[in-house]
């Protein structure tokens, strides 16, 4: 069954497109564990939908009683009854919000944590993530390609050898919404308000574009989880309808 035959009927049909590269999922994820994000699970076959919150993630090679299967830990379901309702091997539908707009994937329950039973649930890494298609906010309406990924090269200190493939959080013709890793950190910490990047590479599912542009926000992302995220906000220098590719 796919995710759009498990929508309920008072969701609004819209777009979807699926993100299945690895580092965009996995920083996505990190991003809700950072946010405290709520999220709401539905069980396949239940009608009531349960709330939750991811509290870490185990993206492979770490041996547990999973084996080295990637998988995620969230929280005990709310109402309670959904903590009885659910079996090892259940089918679950993961729902978020992510700046505004909502986002969803598939998992399965592999069954408690074997340290803390009656407090944390295990679920299946997802393999993809489905986004709404996003609004393209080009006053011309001319469609702009849907960016999924961005490789940065600083310029100046001692990054400026060193490429970054990071997530696309958000985007527009005029600008665009980058997430970054604890692992990137440094080039967070690089980076000013202010500072210009050249041959920024946008990547598309059939398209890479390069442009220039300007730093305008940095914000680092507090949160309880041990890894944390930093979000930079980057203004082009020219709109994305005159894109030009590499």
């Amino acid at each position: 069954m796919s995710l759009s035959q498990w929508a309920t009927q008072s969701e609004v049909p819209m777009t979807l497109y699926t993100a299945r590269d690895t580092q965009t999922i996995k920083e996505t994820i990190e991003f809700l564990i950072t946010e405290g994000q709520e999220i709401t699970a539905q069980i396949q076959g239940l009608v009531t939908p349960y709330t939750s919150m991811i509290i870490k993630a185990n993206c492979g090679g770490v041996h547990s009683k999973y084996g080295n299967r990637p998988h995620i830990v969230i929280g005990r379901l709310t109402p309670e009854d959904g903590n009885t309702s659910i079996k090892p091997g259940s089918q679950l539908l993961l729902k978020f919000l992510l700046s505004n707009s909502s986002c969803r994937f598939k998992a399965e329950y592999l069954g408690p944590r074997i340290d803390e039973p009656d407090s944390e649930l295990v679920v299946s890494f997802p393999e993809s993530i489905e986004l709404p298609e996003r609004r393209r906010r080009d006053r011309n309406r001319d469609e702009i390609p849907e960016f999924i990924s961005v490789v940065l090269k600083p310029k100046e200190g001692a990054q400026k050898k060193k490429k970054y493939e990071l997530a696309v959080l958000d985007y527009s013709n005029q600008g665009v919404g980058i997430l970054v890793s604890e692992k990137d950190s440094e080039l967070f910490e690089a980076v000013q308000e202010g500072d210009r990047l050249e041959d920024i590479t946008l990547y598309a599912s059939q398209t890479v574009v390069k442009v220039d542009g300007t730093v305008r926000h940095k914000s680092k992302k507090p949160g309880e989880a041990a890894e944390g995220c930093y979000v930079l906000g980057i203004q082009f220098d020219e709109s994305l309808i005159d894109f030009r590719s590499p």
